[in-house]
């Protein structure tokens, strides 16, 4: 499941296809659901209402929709939740479903600025 829309879920589901790879994408709006991204996708599904806080925002909604749509894994795509180590955590620690992308405990560290220092320095960087 592509966790995202517009350009950056499209390369995603292209990505995806070519790797024989089968895709879910997520849409909010009528307008989103007839959008090229929630086309693409082999599968798309409502995760809310308009306000991208409501939905495209939601994490409890898109791991729901994962798991309705009987995907393995959740991508977030760019922006959204796609920095966001709760979100990462909440996936990682759900059976059945893998986090594509960073560890939780990276995005954590390097959300934050003075452990990311630390990290670095510790790093030889």
């Amino acid at each position: 499941l592509i966790a995202n829309r517009g350009e950056i879920a499209v390369r995603l589901l292209r990505a995806a296809r070519a790797l024989k790879i089968p895709t879910a994408a997520i849409f909010s709006t009528p307008d989103d659901a007839a959008a090229l991204h929630a086309r693409f996708a082999d599968v798309a599904v409502a995760v809310g209402p308009p306000a991208p806080r409501e939905s495209y925002l939601d994490p409890g909604r898109i791991i729901a929709a994962a798991k309705k749509m009987g995907a393995g894994a959740i991508h977030p795509g760019y922006g959204f939740l796609s920095e966001n180590a709760k979100f990462a955590a909440a996936v990682e620690a759900e059976e059945g479903l893998v986090w594509v992308g960073p560890p939780s405990g990276a995005i954590a560290a390097m959300g934050d600025k003075i452990a990311s220092k630390a990290l670095a320095r510790a790093a030889g960087m």
